[in-house]
């Protein structure tokens, strides 16, 4: 069979997680070497083997401290890299299992971590590990106490980044809450796939690495069992898929797959770990081997091309139900599993009993709503009886009952059951009831209230406390902030929402994560389930079902018992007499329906909800016992997906007769009604791009009238003006807007600038981001505006050489000095945006957006809309085009415009086109062409704040008409429709130059300024590296010819100039740098050494040539010598001149036909043979 070999093969680089890991494609398992599968390997053929791996690329190396007798792979590691570059390698390991008496046992708790890393970092022999994984889930232990003490080793250096092993979806999505999570490692291969439903999936919602472990298939399509015998002293002879019964069946699998590679020229084991290489960029697999032809092997693997159409053909081949036994030793086993990884939440004292958590006890009714109050006694039996049938969770709030009855009650309560055994929730947010319901968020009535619900009810601590009601006036960050102080002052453990909209949910998460929302949610009340639902499983938000009994209907109120005239219930619209005769139909379905499953009409309504999902838990309350077991027993009622469905279907939702709210009043204070204002004032979805004012498209407009222009936007309603340092001569445009900001009310005004751009010419443009740079452009940009702060500071475009991570700290000590309120990235990368929003909320990315330039619609757009950042289309017009600009107007000669290449001659021509079906729709829809086309900006979304600029009043009042302009989505689509990209003439940059600042071209270097900067802060790019020759040496793909530099086919360039092309060379990637002692009678090497002095040694791969003594073009005459002495002298001076102590790469520039070539080698040899002596 064919093998696709590994010496041809480049292992590429590729980002693990978010964080800026940077990682090889392929990683080596170090496990096997100390025995797992088969016996130890001696010692130094271990180490021969992770060196080997080195050298063909491979820089991800993986172990655990439970890995061979008595550490023994972490030791033996630590041998391998005192033999290799430390600042090349990356080292994972991991802690969490041990060995007793009784077989594996798992621990996490912070002390445990602590001291397994102390002991790893001491085994290894090393101040850091790159990747710390917990190797298994102590489910004893709250996730978020193992991360507290792994992030607190991040912060201490002594991990850089932290990983989960095994782990399940809510564990991962808890953990990533603590501190981002940069890979989770899981067992994947052909025949073990049970983790793509779920864990993928949630991996790549969080920007979460994927690292596979056993991806042959614990060797099996290695030829495991099927082409080799499994020793009977391995440990795999005891797998329950290497068992005689099973393996007779898997060899089937396993000849299917064979065939398949014969079809792709390769081998079984390179096709079965090319399928898994293949799942994915975010997909770093770790096979592990003990002989170098098996290491050499999987390398290949990379070089196997597959489709999306082969890799479906290998995955059917591989049919899982085929597969015979289970992927697990044993059942013990099986329970180490990410399937059983779920951790209690963060609370030692919360129960574990499964019923406890997942059934809530409302107290409402207890002290009156739907009925009179209890006396005090029953009322406390009731909440008494509960706790002894195993529920825990109680819901209060300070506005249930008279006088705050319901929490004084409860407080009497907890004083006769164990607190630590209790998790209590209740609420605040409601100030005055029914009739006249007043609600209210701001930070001093979110803490006074807090205060005066710890004393009545009488404890240190609330488990849970929630927003009853959203203040629609207070942005919900200010409720949030007051409540994230008074979590970091243990008065409240968990904050929750309830009736809160999904926008509001989302910015409040942002703030401080939620830990549940509480809703309306029954068979006869389900508006949440399409957009509260969903956002929440996103999000990791527990949901809160309130009246899951549907305000007792059923129950049976209002059909089998009436509701009392006194009730409040009789008031609400499904139970008013013409609509409850109709709803008693209803009920008679679900009736008949609990009769099919042998339980009560209430049990079934209850158990639905209660299956909705493991994140669901309702809230029922009662006045009586028995409904309380009944209840209860809603438990133990199992239903199939299609039985819930079924349940679904009995109650159509527009058969349900009344609204579920008591009156409009009412209906204003739920979840549709509940975003709250942007935080400290509203931008206006208009906003006003101040660029043109000191020229840009034209000549700049004289200083008054500039002026008349913004202040004249602002009397019309635009609040949000943008600008940047860069603007204008001498930052004139910011000077502008100070001025005009004199005249305005500061605090009314949105005021975004940027910096990035330290020099810019038409044809010269400069980034910067570093730290000190952001810095020093803020102060500046303070003081010419005169403002205490800015509200939006973006950085203009992305400095490809600064991990944004370093550019983000500055920015969020900026923040955090109150210089700057919001952080916003112009022109920035997928990549890009997501690191910077893990180091701190990104507000807003600025892009250019119009109907000819769309081109961020397919990756940037949905990016910012899953993190929730805001969208700021700048030239919504394209350039001006579709406000006439070349088709009604003539462009200027002096315009910069008149360079763009849309506006060419031969291009501006086909655009018209494009003109003139805007502006036959435009005429459809009853507006100008440019209003049409804004309005069909402004309408792709609420998050959607476009910044025009025009230098003519008589232009901003039609943008502003633009708002006017009512698009429904079919419309949209007519008008995207009408301008179909590809019949856009030209590009939409300038030039190629200004193409590399554009966001396609925005990834900044992973975040480690030791190993991925030099002199200059330029980041090498990533030129593929391959091995030239097969002795080791290693180059980038593509070289560079010194030889030009110093003059041949053209004058000597200036010296400063050579050494700044090289310099440039190096910056795109490239290492490998030629020249020879001949060029420029030895000026080249002396050039090629005064820029070697500014690059770093270890990185330049240096090649120059001896053996042209003379060359005379005119009389075609070539003096060319061979001999040992020359051969010598030659490479002293070529030494001497390039200020080196070796050379990478000696040529012979031209044989000596003269001498025996063997004289010539033999004295390069024994020259580095004494060099290497010293």
């Amino acid at each position: 069979m064919a093998e696709a070999g590994s010496e041809s093969v480049s292992i590429p680089r590729v980002n693990l997680g978010c964080q800026g890991l940077q990682v090889s494609k392929l990683g080596f398992g170090c496990m096997g070497l100390t025995g797992a599968y088969n016996d130890p390997l001696p010692e130094e053929e271990a180490i021969s083997v992770i060196k080997h791996a080195f050298t063909q690329g491979i820089t991800f190396f993986d172990t655990a401290d439970i890995y061979g007798s008595n550490h023994a792979n972490e030791l033996l590691l630590a041998k391998a890299l005192k033999q290799l570059p430390r600042d090349k390698i990356q080292l994972a390991t991991k802690f969490g299992m041990s060995r007793g008496i009784s077989g594996l046992q798992i621990k996490g708790t912070p002390d445990y971590v602590r001291s397994c890393c102390e002991a790893s970092l001491k085994r290894l022999d090393v101040q850091y590990i790159d990747l710390y994984y917990q190797h298994r889930v102590d489910t004893s232990v709250p996730i978020e106490q193992t991360m507290g003490e792994l992030k607190k080793l991040v912060e201490e250096g002594k991990v850089k980044y932290i990983g989960l092993s095994e782990a399940s979806p809510d564990t991962i999505r808890r953990a990533h809450a603590v501190h981002p999570i940069t890979a989770v490692q899981l067992e994947w291969s052909l025949w073990t796939r049970d983790i793509e439903d779920e864990v993928i999936p949630l991996c790549r919602e969080l920007g979460i690495g994927i690292v596979p472990y056993s991806p042959l298939g614990r060797g099996f399509f290695g030829g495991k069992g099927v082409v080799e015998t499994v020793p009977s002293v391995s440990s795999l002879s005891g797998h329950p898929r290497y068992q005689a019964e099973n393996m007779e069946k898997n060899k089937r699998i396993y000849e299917r797959i064979e065939s398949l590679a014969k079809k792709h020229e390769c081998t079984t084991p390179q096709l079965a770990l090319a399928w898994v290489l293949q799942q994915g960029n975010d997909v770093v697999p770790i096979p592990g081997t003990t002989k170098i032809k098996n290491l050499d092997q999987n390398i290949g693997a990379l070089s196997v091309k597959l489709s999306e159409k082969d890799l479906r053909e290998i995955s059917e081949a591989v049919p899982i139900d085929e597969v015979a036994g289970i992927r697990y030793y044993n059942e013990r086993h099986a329970k180490f599993s990410w399937k059983s990884a779920n951790t209690p939440p963060n609370d030692s004292s919360v129960s574990t009993v499964p019923r406890v958590s997942k059934l809530g006890f409302g107290c409402m009714g207890l002290t009156g709503a739907y009925n009179d109050p209890l006396p005090e006694e029953e009322a406390i039996s009731v909440i008494k009886h509960a706790f002894t049938q195993g529920i825990t969770f109680f819901d209060t709030a300070d506005i249930y009952g008279s006088n705050h009855a319901n929490e004084l009650l409860l407080a009497k309560a907890l004083k006769q059951l164990p607190r630590n055994k209790i998790q209590l929730a209740t609420k605040f947010g409601v100030s005055k009831p029914n009739p006249d319901v007043q609600i209210k968020g701001t930070p001093d009535y979110v803490r006074s209230c807090c205060e005066a619900s710890l004393k009545r009810l009488d404890v240190d601590y609330i488990d849970l406390y929630y927003q009853h009601r959203v203040d629609t006036s207070v942005p919900i960050e200010q409720t949030m902030g007051e409540l994230k102080k008074l979590v970091e002052e243990g008065k409240v453990k968990y904050i929750g929402l309830s009736e809160a909209s999904p926008d509001t949910i989302r910015r409040a998460h942002a703030v401080h994560p939620i830990t549940a929302v509480q809703l309306e949610w029954s068979l006869w009340t389900r508006d949440i389930e399409d957009e509260v639902i969903p956002l929440c499983g996103e999000l990791g938000i527990g949901i809160v079902p309130y009246s899951p009994l549907g305000r007792g209907f059923f129950g049976g109120k209002g059909v089998v018992e009436t509701v009392p005239s006194v009730s409040t219930l009789s008031g609400h619209p499904r139970f008013q007499a013409e609509n409850i005769e109709k709803n008693k139909k209803i009920y008679e379905r679900i009736e008949s329906l609990a009769k099919k499953y042998e339980c009560t009409t209430p049990q079934l309504a209850l158990a639905w909800v209660l299956q909705q999902g493991n994140d669901v838990v309702p809230i029922p309350g009662t006045t009586k016992m028995k409904n309380l077991d009944q209840n209860i027993g809603a438990l133990l009622v199992k239903l199939s997906e299609n039985d819930l469905k079924e349940i679904s279907e009995a109650v159509p939702i527009d058969d349900v007769a009344g609204d579920r709210h008591y009156s409009e009043g009412t209906a204003k204070f739920t979840w549709k009604f509940a975003n709250t204002p942007p935080n400290d004032s509203s931008v206006s979805k208009l906003g006003f791009g101040c660029m043109g004012l000191t020229g840009a498209y034209n000549d700049p407009l004289p200083e008054q009238e500039a002026i008349s222009v913004i202040k004249h936007a602002f009397t019309q309603g635009i609040t949000f003006f943008d600008t940047a340092d860069v603007y204008g001569s001498n930052h004139a445009n910011e000077l502008l807007l100070a001025k005009a900001l004199k005249q305005l009310p500061r605090d009314k005004i949105q005021l975004a600038t940027k910096f990035g751009i330290s020099k810019t010419t038409f044809s010269d443009r400069q980034i910067k981001g570093t730290p000190d740079y952001v810095r020093s452009c803020c102060e500046a940009s303070l003081k010419r505006l005169d403002v205490q702060y800015i509200d939006l500071y973006y950085q203009h475009r992305v400095d490809t050489s600064v991990p944004i991570e370093q550019t983000m700290g500055e920015l969020k000590k900026l923040v955090e000095e109150g210089k700057v309120k919001y952080i916003g990235l112009s022109e920035a990368s997928p990549d890009t945006i997501r690191r910077a929003h893990a180091v701190h909320p990104i507000t807003a990315v600025q892009l250019e957006w119009s109907l000819w330039t769309r081109d961020i619609e397919d990756e940037v757009i949905p990016l910012c809309r899953e993190l929730g950042i805001g969208i700021v289309p700048y030239s919504p017009l394209g350039r001006g085009f579709f406000g006439g600009k070349g088709v009604v107007e003539t462009v200027p000669s002096v315009s910069t415009l008149s360079g763009h290449p849309r506006y060419q001659a031969e291009n501006i021509e086909k655009n018209k086109r494009i003109y003139e079906k805007i502006e036959s729709l435009a005429q459809k829809h009853q507006c100008t062409t440019p209003q049409l086309a804004l309005a069909w900006v402004l309408q792709q979304g609420n998050d959607v704040v476009p910044i025009p600029g025009t230098t003519k009043i008589k232009n901003l009042d039609q943008n502003i008409g633009a708002l006017l302009v009512k698009l429904s989505e079919n419309d949209l689509r007519e008008i995207s429709e009408a301008v179909p990209i590809d019949d856009v003439a030209g590009v939409r940059h300038y030039d190629e130059g200004h193409a590399k600042f554009s966001w396609k071209s925005a990834n900044t270097p992973p975040n480690d300024s030791k190993e991925e900067t030099w002199n200059t802060n330029t980041k090498m790019a990533e030129v593929p590296r391959v091995k030239l020759g097969p002795q080791g040496l290693e180059v980038s793909k593509i070289g560079f010819g010194c030889m030009g530099l110093t003059g041949v086919y053209n004058d000597p360039v200036p010296e400063e100039v050579g050494i700044s092309i090289i310099k440039y060379a190096f910056s795109k990637g490239i290492t490998f740098f030629d020249t020879a002692d001949f060029y420029g009678a030895h000026a080249n090497e002396v050039l090629v050494g005064k820029a070697l002095k500014e690059l770093p040694r270890d990185k330049v791969q240096i090649a120059t040539k001896f053996g042209i003594v003379k060359m005379d073009m005119a009389s075609n005459t070539v003096v060319v010598n061979g001999t040992p002495e020359y051969v010598r002298s030659c490479c002293e001076g070529s030494l001497q001149r390039l200020g080196v102590d070796y050379i990478d790469l000696y040529y012979q520039h031209r044989v000596d036909t003269t001498v025996p070539i063997e004289d010539t080698v033999i004295s390069i040899e024994l020259y580095f043979f004494f060099l290497d002596l010293g």
